[in-house]
């Protein structure tokens, strides 16, 4: 007797609208998108996830917003590294005057006030595995292990001289997100254009997705290369976020 072949399409969806009800507390009806007056300093936050679209802006505001956004294109903008420019333009702001918070290095004593961010997914059926050869398992307890107990007990190495350069790893989500994962993945800037970051992100997600839980990947819209070893190893785009404040 065969197997049933599991429905990730089903869990994508059930992580999609948990992700986006978490984060607006609005339960948005299939493929719609609903306009909300915004609260405090925030002049817009857009958010895009299992093909509904939740907006809330000022309410000035609204009639504009209403008029521009269309849910036929609401991907294509938000992968785009200019939107938060036009939507400044469009509501008669100067971009400026607004800073984009960074994929990495945080300067001190200056305000970010635009958040961009993309969200990925990958399953067992799209993984794409990458050569894992150079990486190396770091388990909980070894004494270079740096996790705490809400991360996954291996980390996924790539070291020159013992010094570790490269490292992915997971972190186990729980309540109405259990059997999904967050990853994360990072090189130090002088080893980068080495692929380290696709190797140990590879061997990561393959730990994830042979276990038939989805792996979930999250970056800055102008972090490209991040965006490029998602799209490698088979994520893929589920939708973003954009939140501008004042």
């Amino acid at each position: 007797m065969k197997s049933r072949a599991r429905n990730y399409s089903n869990e994508i969806e059930k992580f999609s609208v948990n992700s986006l009800y978490e984060r607006t507390n609005v339960s948005i009806p299939l493929s719609e998108t609903v306009i909300t007056q915004s609260q405090g300093n925030e002049i817009i936050r857009i958010i895009h996830s299992a093909g509904k679209t939740f907006v809330s802006t000022q309410k000035k505001h609204i009639p504009t917003i209403q008029e521009y956004l269309h849910a036929s294109d609401i991907v294509e903008k938000l992968c785009s590294q200019s939107f938060y420019c036009e939507i400044l333009d469009l509501l008669g702001y100067d971009p400026r005057e607004f800073l984009l918070e960074p994929s990495e290095e945080f300067l001190q004593n200056i305000q970010y006030n635009c958040i961009h961010m993309l969200d990925y997914v990958c399953t067992k059926e799209t993984f794409v595995p990458q050569s894992i050869d150079q990486v190396e398992l770091i388990r909980r307890g070894d004494e270079h292990f740096i996790l705490d107990d809400n991360f996954d007990s291996t980390m996924y190495c790539i070291t020159d001289n013992n010094r570790m350069v490269g490292c992915s790893y997971y972190k186990p989500n729980q309540g109405v997100f259990a059997n999904t994962c967050s990853m994360q993945v990072f090189t130090r800037p002088e080893y980068r254009g080495n692929g380290y970051g696709k190797m140990s992100a590879s061997a990561a997600t393959q730990a994830v997705v042979t276990g038939n839980r989805l792996a979930l990947w999250a970056c800055q819209v102008e972090n490209i290369p991040s965006r490029k070893i998602a799209e490698s190893l088979g994520y893929v785009l589920l939708g973003g976020e954009l939140r501008i404040v004042k």
